[in-house]
């Protein structure tokens, strides 16, 4: 082998999260690919498909199975039922899906299937999880090492800490997780029960029942996400900015401009979405409120630890984007601790953060700190193709 394609020895890094799939290779800076963890089947219709003549002549063809993958599946969503592999625990989708977007590497031939696979995890993935990755890696690719990383210590290589609060907000969860002097604690952790699935159907739902009951608009689920992510926000008072905009305040409205050229306005929905976060009864959910589960957390330690963690706290994943989330859990925080504590209070929210579990993962291989290699049993020569054991 040339050893001009050595790079194609490096490790696969992949973060298979409920709403993205991240793949890409050991040492760099960002990932190859980013792609939705959905699937439609081409047989799978919204509507009855008897009603336009021809149409499974249009997706039935001599392609090799009879789905759709990631951004590909995506353009079917007003003909096609979109799925959500990870959410169905569909592992046999999942191999055909990480397949799929293997090919769009462009490995040469001489090099597929010899990269070991690093494979961000969460801290709740389960022995069964670990050993349906491992048969689908081992026995379906063959490709030689595999290595489960867990995302909060990933995240905290992005930002070279070795302690923190990590607050990881995906789609389908929120992991609150917590790592200091290098030491984690399986009980100053917590799944918060709220993430960005929550929030769409929220938002979804306050919008069919406000405005857009008025009007005869289309909104589906994956539409709402969309417009979710790219006009919400959070904001300190949302009862004041709310009676701001009874009286007149303009700065929040919005036009939202659908793909059938209808059109609406949106103001107060805009920051309410996020609310849940701050009071899970609004959608129903008996439990306490993200700062408070953080808190929580943290006094699961010592209390001579709480000011090193509270200066600590990182927010990452997608669902933690919204542009004012890092000061109004500041603010809500302080409710939790003496005053004393107050200025010690420190959200980090670095920029890139939604892809801040992969691109840990791509520092610790760099940097040679990664420990824990699992080898394939079924290879009687596996060729030592990382520069770590």
């Amino acid at each position: 082998m040339s050893s001009d394609n050595d790079k194609y020895l490096r490790p696969l890094v992949l973060d298979i999260g409920s709403n993205t799939f991240k793949m890409g290779w050991g040492g760099d800076d960002f990932p190859d690919i980013i792609a939705p963890s959905i699937y439609v089947d081409r047989t799978d219709y919204i509507f009855n498909s008897d009603v336009i003549d021809g149409l499974e002549e249009i997706f039935m063809s001599n392609e090799d199975d009879g789905y759709y993958y990631g951004n590909e599946a995506l353009t079917y969503q007003n003909i096609l039922k979109l799925h959500e592999f990870k959410k169905e625990n569909n592992y046999n989708i999942f191999s055909k899906f990480f397949l799929y977007h293997y090919e769009k590497l462009k490995i040469p031939e001489d090099y597929r299937y010899l990269q070991p696979i690093i494979l961000v995890s969460s801290f709740i993935m389960t022995d069964i999880d670990r050993n349906k990755y491992e048969n689908i890696f081992f026995q379906e690719f063959k490709f030689p090492y595999i290595l489960f990383i867990n995302d909060d210590k990933a995240i905290l290589s992005t930002l070279k800490k070795t302690d923190g609060i990590i607050i990881n907000m995906g789609e389908s969860k929120t992991y609150i997780s917590s790592i200091y002097r290098g030491f984690t604690n399986i009980m100053a952790r917590d799944i918060f029960p709220i993430a960005g699935k929550e929030l769409t159907n929220f938002f979804l739902s306050i919008m069919l029942k406000g405005r857009g009951a008025s009007k005869n608009i289309y909104l589906n689920y994956y539409l709402a996400k969309e417009i979710k992510e790219k006009m919400g926000i959070c904001v300190m008072n949302p009862k004041a900015e709310r009676e701001k905009i009874k009286e007149g305040l303009t700065k929040y409205n919005r036009m939202i401009n659908l793909p059938d050229n209808s059109k609406f306005d949106i103001n107060f929905e805009r920051f309410q979405l996020v609310e849940p976060l701050f009071d899970p009864k609004l959608i129903h959910i008996d439990y306490i409120s993200l700062p408070e589960a953080i808190a929580k957390v943290i006094k699961f330690w010592d209390r001579e630890n709480w000011s090193d963690l509270l200066s600590d706290i990182i927010i990452s994943g997608g669902n933690s984007l919204f542009p004012g989330i890092k000061e109004r859990l500041t603010f809500e925080l302080k409710k939790y601790f003496p005053e004393q504590l107050h200025s010690k209070i420190e959200i980090i929210a670095a920029s890139g953060r939604e892809n801040m579990s992969w691109i840990g993962a791509s520092i610790l291989y760099s940097q040679n700190k990664l420990q824990g290699w699992i080898k394939n049993p079924n290879l009687e020569e596996q060729p030592n193709l990382m520069n770590q054991e």
